[in-house]
């Protein structure tokens, strides 16, 4: 049987769409030539529910962040960790690394550094307007 990859997104990744208007699910569409789900971290689903919750983001930002949330709630949610217990980073890392058929969509440096260091395939924007794929789908 083929495997099938869990494409894993972040917080920022899911406001792409709303701050830079890129397609993001044909994006993933072009570049993955692999057999892939996208799954929502539940973290991802917790801090974009508090984010708006909090109420401190005003215009562009709010409808990024409610597209976000809008966009997150089509997919299947997995379960990665208790929410605040570490960072959403951090528990997406230790997930990433503990299964070997993860994709990590993030524009985090450091984070993405980190998971190529770890030999975890990772999507990130590219000028803004297109996404791209670091590493090997074996």
């Amino acid at each position: 049987m083929k495997r099938v990859w869990l494409v894993i997104p972040d917080t920022n990744f899911l406001f792409i769409p709303g701050q830079f208007g890129v397609d993001i699910i044909s994006e993933l569409e072009r570049i993955l030539d692999v057999n892939y789900k996208i799954v929502i971290p539940n973290v991802v689903l917790e801090e974009l529910k508090t984010i708006l919750k909090e109420g401190k983001l005003r215009g562009k930002d709010l409808i990024a962040a409610r597209m976000a949330l809008k966009l997150a709630e089509r997919f299947p949610t997995v379960y990665i960790g208790e929410f605040m217990s570490k960072t959403t980073d951090e528990l997406i890392y230790e997930f990433a690394i503990s299964n070997d058929n993860v994709i990590v969509c993030t524009n985090d440096k450091q984070l993405r550094k980190r998971l190529r260091e770890a030999g975890v395939p990772v999507v990130f924007l590219r000028q803004k307007k297109r996404l791209e794929l670091e590493g090997m789908l074996g």
